[in-house]
């Protein structure tokens, strides 16, 4: 991960359009355009110029995008394009085409109004620890007989990047019909209807047992839904959990301890983390130590897309 305090001195820093990516990209707050100038030392108005034109020309080509929070207003990686968002995982829009390494897997979504669309930490979290995990060798000679649910499915997002992965069977259950309506729509944009299935409603509407159980929801939550998970998943079984505060981790790490699950992943960005649980005999020992944090800027660095002809 690249520490851009490291870079900084008393002069006047001479800002590019990568050097302003790779700030808004790996920053622990939201990033004003106050510090993007602070980040960069500018202080006289032509510089200042100089460096809107280059957040105007950034948030022309789609790569950044202004948002709004409680009437102040943030610079953040736009999404409307295709986005790394693991090492092996993309997310496009409906309406682009991705330009992937052999390794990579694409994920198209239709803007909606459910949660899962890549903008927010936790999601870009659980896909990459879905993402370590299911590219291990020993998960993927046996991706295909694994069955995964998708606790509070959103979008969809967190299933078809698991079906992206090779999982056999994977089910996304969600209280809101919205969600539901809109996860079923993005599963027939990728592909995956014959492997995705949604249902309307909480844990006790999924048949069967899960070998997995993906779920980006608050630590609340998680700790309610413990005993009725346990119902659902198998003697060895992985969880991947996203939505935490890094203060949160321990609670979650030692209440899962209590019914078998050791933590064996940690992901954190912006404030947010995501932990991998697991239970039994998960071939997570083929694991390399994972950096913190995913350097996202790396990846920010290539034109991955290109219009639909």
């Amino acid at each position: 991960m690249i520490f851009f305090a490291d870079f900084r001195n008393d002069e006047a820093m001479h800002p590019s359009e990568a050097g302003i990516l790779n700030f808004v990209a790996e920053s622990d707050a939201k990033v004003t355009f106050a510090r993007l100038r602070e980040f960069f030392k500018i202080k006289s108005r032509a510089n200042t110029q100089d460096l809107k034109r280059l957040v105007a020309g950034l948030i022309q080509r789609g790569s950044l995008c202004y948002t709004s929070h409680f009437g102040s207003s943030f610079l953040e990686i736009s999404y409307a394009r295709p986005t790394a968002v693991s090492e092996r995982v993309v997310i496009k829009p409906v309406g682009c085409t991705a330009n992937l390494a052999p390794d990579q897997r694409v994920v198209t979504l239709s803007r909606g109004a459910a949660f899962g669309g890549g903008e927010h930490p936790t999601t870009r979290l659980a896909i990459q620890l879905i993402d370590a995990v299911l590219s291990l060798p020993g998960c993927r000679q046996r991706t295909q007989t694994l069955r995964a649910i998708d606790i509070g499915t959103g979008s969809g997002i967190l299933a078809i990047v698991a079906a992206k992965f090779g999982i056999g069977f994977v089910c996304g259950v969600d209280t809101d019909p919205c969600a539901v309506f809109e996860a079923c729509e993005n599963l027939h944009i990728n592909r995956v209807q014959n492997t995705v299935v949604v249902v309307e409603g909480d844990l006790n509407a999924a048949d069967g047992v899960y070998d997995i159980a993906l779920a980006n929801l608050r630590s609340p939550t998680l700790l309610a839904i413990r005993d009725t998970l346990q119902k659902k998943i198998n003697p060895e079984s992985l969880l991947i959990f996203s939505g935490l505060k890094p203060e949160e981790i321990g609670q979650i790490r030692e209440f899962y301890k209590k019914v078998g699950f050791f933590m064996c992943q940690k992901r954190s960005e912006n404030g947010w983390s995501a932990i991998c649980l697991t239970r039994g005999a998960w071939p997570v020992d083929e694991l390399q130590p994972m950096a913190e944090h995913w350097p996202r800027h790396d990846r920010l660095k290539n034109d991955l897309s290109r219009a639909d002809p």
